[in-house]
């Protein structure tokens, strides 16, 4: 009996040896996972990036079609061609009143230089659908005067053809 205690002890004391080898071979078996993990973790991560980027950019892209249109209509207006330019308007409407303060008034320009900042978009969308472009306008006429205007253009995507279209204008003629 005395040989057998020492014996079950010595059999208890493997058993724990056992053990603790598994859970020491456990955290070992983790980190061979966890590569893989963090690997697809940073391509999910750079996937979700270029998605972000490709986005942006469409944005972008939008934005400048927008510009371009508006710098389109400009230089239609400034070279004489009033029913090409009022076509950028939506619904072919022309600008009310003094929207355009007396920009439509001129007969004959010698020169425009347009510049303009950043569009503001007007909606909450991914895509921008509705934008604000504040201009800076100087104008050159034929007597030799200088003018120059300051304001904002507005504009929407077409729901049809997803053009832009001029709908909104505030300019005021700015004294120098």
């Amino acid at each position: 009996m005395r040989l057998l205690i020492p014996a079950l002890l010595a059999l208890t004391f493997v058993g724990c040896s056992c053990q603790r080898q598994a859970e020491a071979d456990a955290p070992a078996a983790d980190a061979t996972t966890a590569p893989a993990t963090d690997d697809a973790a940073a391509r999910a991560r750079a996937d979700a990036a270029k998605r972000a980027d490709a986005q942006n950019q469409q944005r972008l892209d939008a934005m400048n079609e927008a510009v371009n249109k508006l710098h389109l209509y400009l230089q239609q207006l400034s070279s004489g061609k009033r029913e090409e330019a009022d076509k950028h308007w939506a619904y072919e409407r022309t600008p009310r009143g003094n929207e355009e303060a007396d920009l439509r008034s001129i007969k004959q320009f010698t020169a425009m230089r347009i510049e303009n900042d950043t569009p503001k978009q007007l909606d909450k969308e991914a895509m921008p659908e509705s934008l604000e472009i504040p201009v800076e306008l100087r104008v050159s006429v034929a007597d030799g005067e200088s003018r120059r205007y300051t304001g904002w253009y507005r504009m929407r995507r077409n729901p049809i053809d997803r053009s832009w279209e001029l709908t909104a204008t505030s300019l005021s003629v700015k004294l120098q």
